[in-house]
């Protein structure tokens, strides 16, 4: 008597089984003799259709009451309310936060308000209410590249925030794939700037990001990004070593500072179009925020469509870009890491945006 189940996952055998050409009597299911190509191409399309019903609408789109986390370290132990904010977000002048706090906008754990004379305490939880909270749109075409048990590597669009900040808090890729992947929650392994797109890692759980995360802080990751420079460079080749400042500016910007980080990136030119900008390859040799933009920006070549970084060293007042933006021309093209279960090299390469074409195409 032929068998009525798999021999290799003992899921029942079905009629349209035994019809595929590729069965083995009594052997094998369809999924069993699918190839992994064809069972991951299987995973990525569902996974993107979770993620086009999670993103339409938007999930920050209806209002809603957004209670922001506010840490307290040992570091601030004792400090006022109004002294915690001037010092952790220094880039916002003291009146402003008073204001905010006058607002009744800072809140303990039992959701009382917290005058700004209020001494805080570590390990306490405070929280900042932002009431009837919509946030502003967001690009949401995420693809994804690559998932198994250990790891998820996307293609991010722009403009789309990695994780919570500022005005955003559920438009993150870390919330929308959270809310694919629930009850898992996933985990960036590194940063890449919201108006920047191409390949994110993130970990699926808290013991594979601890083993992916130190290899992007001890320079172990690979990564090749193009850009877009404003100007024809003299040079194929270049490199940039200025240090960046360890503290973010105006709306977190950051800028050459010599008592900042050691920081360097290389960049090949690939091509000069006729438009008066040139494709470039940029290397991250080391991983310090904006440091693609903040090098080319020192150099005097700002990338196309900046916002933040501007011509003659000066300094835009726009952080995250709106949707109808032109882009900023960045993409993390490829990224090469350990894979944190098989311990093999592995490269992912993220689909080429339509700038990174000849102006002359």
């Amino acid at each position: 008597t032929e068998n009525t189940q798999c021999f290799r996952c003992l899921t029942p055998l079905t009629p349209e089984d035994q019809q595929d050409p590729r069965y083995v009597p009594g052997q094998s299911c369809q999924y069993c003799y699918k190839t992994d190509h064809e069972r991951m191409a299987e995973t990525i399309a569902a996974r993107e259709a979770a993620i086009a019903r999670v993103t339409n609408p938007l999930p920050g789109k209806a209002e809603y009451d957004n209670y922001r986390p506010l840490t307290v370290t040992a570091a601030h132990e004792g400090m006022t309310l109004l002294d915690f904010l001037c010092t952790v977000f220094a880039q916002t002048p003291r009146e402003e936060w008073q204001t905010l706090i006058d607002s009744g906008q800072f809140l303990d754990g039992e959701r009382r308000v917290i005058r700004s004379d209020e001494k805080l305490h570590a390990g306490a939880r405070y929280v900042r209410l932002l009431a009837a909270t919509s946030e502003p749109d967001v690009a949401a075409d995420i693809r994804v590249l690559y998932e198994d048990e250990a790891i998820v590597v996307v293609n991010k669009p722009a403009p789309l925030p990695l994780h919570p900040s500022g005005r955003y808090n559920r438009n993150t890729l870390q919330n929308i794939l959270n809310l694919v992947y629930a009850p898992q929650k996933v985990r960036p392994a590194h940063r890449l700037d919201a108006n920047t797109s191409g390949v994110v890692v993130l970990a699926r759980s808290r013991h594979f990001a601890g083993i992916i995360q130190p290899q992007f802080a001890r320079g172990e990751v690979e990564k090749v990004y193009l850009a877009r420079l404003q100007g024809h460079l003299p040079q194929d080749t270049f490199t940039c070593d200025a240090p960046i400042s360890d503290t973010a500016g105006e709306l977190g910007s950051r800028v050459v500072d010599e008592a900042g980080s050691p920081a360097r990136t290389e960049f090949k030119v690939l091509r000069r179009d006729a438009d008066g900008t040139a494709l470039v390859e940029a290397r991250p040799i080391t991983g310090r925020t904006n440091q693609i933009r903040v090098h080319a920006w020192q150099l005097g070549w700002p990338l196309v469509g900046e916002q933040t970084y501007l011509p003659g060293g000066q300094l835009g007042t726009t952080q995250t870009h709106a949707v109808a933006n032109p882009p900023l021309c960045l993409h993390s093209w490829k990224l090469t890491l350990t894979h944190p279960l098989t311990r093999e090299r592995m490269t992912f390469e993220a689909s080429l945006p339509t700038w990174t074409k000849s102006s002359t195409a």
